[in-house]
């Protein structure tokens, strides 16, 4: 018996989160990584910056699961020193636009930092002070450039690098460095090489400021002035769920007017990707080991793409696309985006779909679809997109609970008695196509139906 997945590779890595602490310093992470234009966008603005006198500020604002804490890698691997991890990230943006690979490198060169690269204090923020969420990344960074205890040669800073480890040590030392302590370690980072600072999750910063009245509000703006008024190479990047002021919902007016004074000294970003670029990632996923069926798939996938246009459907047109993103059926294809935005976790929930090891995922169904080599061309329709979303990535998503729309659809199908396996798979299809058809992108219009019930396609789960 020859199942789908004796011939099919699905990238494993697409199914794990990224982790600052965790994938730092290893090209692993990055091997299945994807350059979107919202990830090109955010490398080119750095790098341009880089090549400018002074340094910047970005505030990159996007839903979870949106691929952040991955650009946040990236950054880290590229501006970091010679080895395979900046090797993978440069490999990976060259792919998407080599002009950009070749600006970021001049801007290394600029700086003398084409071997060692710029001091990177990639973090993670916990819900506490930003001063000392700064701190720990300060340290980290200093550590990966030059070790545990640098000496006074190697590092202008010496006496402040001690009072960073102290502060990391919290029972040495329990109280929490000043703005102005920092902004120091900081200048005299920058003073060697240009520094670079990440934040992670720094909502978590901001939801501590509802409580904390020690929270420092100017500490960022203070990082950004130091780069983009003194001229200093200081490069600070926050990552976050929602704008500054939505995670300030319960401080007073002058807080927030506070934190919103700090947020204009930040270009903000909304890291976003269109559906064209998530198929884009899909298509990165998947991995066909058998030439003679990759030629069978090139035949299937023109026959889709002339019905799909004959249906007025201009979003998925083109062969190279269908065939990359199989063994999707392309209305699956079509629909996956849309869902994975409203109904679940964006990219979080795409991956898991694709790469999860739980039953209804792509990986999980491939090893139970038998097909004949030389036979008909089997797809995972949009039922099993249904199934998932309904099992696993849909109604235990809160999201989706609060859709009743979905939850009418949802029960209708449920009450629904006597299908047939066809008539099951229609229904879920209309189902879904239901759910997404406000984009306007795809409806559940006869013609769509032909093309995923067509014994010629053979659409199987």
């Amino acid at each position: 018996m020859t199942t789908l997945a004796d011939v099919l590779s699905v990238r494993s890595q697409f199914a794990r989160s990224a982790n600052f602490e965790r994938d730092a310093d290893s090209a692993e992470p990055l091997d299945g990584y994807v350059v979107t234009a919202r990830a090109l966008d955010v490398v080119e603005r750095v790098s341009a910056s880089a090549m400018g006198p002074a340094g910047g500020a970005w505030s990159i604002t996007g839903p979870y699961g949106s691929g952040k804490s991955s650009l946040g890698l990236l950054l880290d691997a590229a501006f970091g020193p010679g080895g395979t991890a900046r090797e993978c990230a440069l490999r990976k943006i060259s792919d998407a636009s080599p002009p950009a690979a070749d600006e970021l490198l001049r801007a290394l060169s600029r700086h003398q930092s084409r071997n060692h690269g710029f001091y990177r204090a990639l973090i993670t923020a916990d819900r506490e002070p930003v001063a000392r969420t700064v701190l720990r990344g300060l340290h980290r960074a200093v550590v990966r450039r030059h070790g545990e205890v640098p000496g006074s040669a190697e590092f202008a800073a010496s006496s402040l690098l001690k009072l960073a480890q102290r502060r990391v040590n919290r029972a040495q030392d329990p109280v929490d460095p000043s703005v102005s302590e920092l902004v120091e370690i900081a200048r005299c980072m920058a003073s060697r090489a240009p520094l670079l600072i990440v934040i992670d999750e720094f909502g978590k910063n901001l939801e501590a400021a509802n409580y904390d009245e020690s929270s420092d509000t100017y500490l960022l703006q203070r990082l950004a002035e130091a780069g983009q008024g003194a001229g200093l190479p200081i490069f600070v990047v926050t990552l976050q769920h929602m704008a500054f002021e939505e995670y300030l919902a319960d401080v007073d007016d002058r807080l927030r007017r506070d934190w919103a004074k700090v947020q204009g000294r930040f270009v903000d970003i909304a890291f976003t990707e269109s559906a064209a670029q998530t198929r884009a990632l899909i298509a990165q996923a998947f991995r066909v080991r058998d030439e003679q069926l990759n030629k069978r798939i090139d035949e299937w996938a023109k026959r889709h793409a002339k019905s799909l246009a004959s249906a007025g459907i201009t979003d998925l047109s083109n062969p190279d696309t269908i065939a990359a993103c199989w063994p999707l059926h392309p209305v699956s294809t079509l629909v996956l985006p849309e869902l994975c935005n409203r109904f679940g976790q964006h990219e979080r929930t795409l991956f898991s779909f694709l790469a999860g090891s739980e039953a209804g995922t792509v990986a999980s169904l491939a090893a139970d679809i038998e097909f004949d080599r030389a036979g008909l061309v089997p797809s995972i329709g949009p039922e099993a997109v249904y199934d998932y979303f309904m099992a696993t990535g849909g109604a235990g998503v809160s999201a989706v609970g609060r859709s009743g729309r979905w939850t009418e659809i949802a029960s209708r199908l449920r009450d629904a008695n006597g299908l047939s396996p066809a008539e099951q798979r229609v229904a879920k299809t209309v189902a879904l196509l239901n759910l997404v058809s406000a984009s306007g992108a795809v409806r559940a219009s006869a013609p769509v139906l032909e093309l995923v019930d067509s014994k010629s396609n053979e659409v199987l789960t």
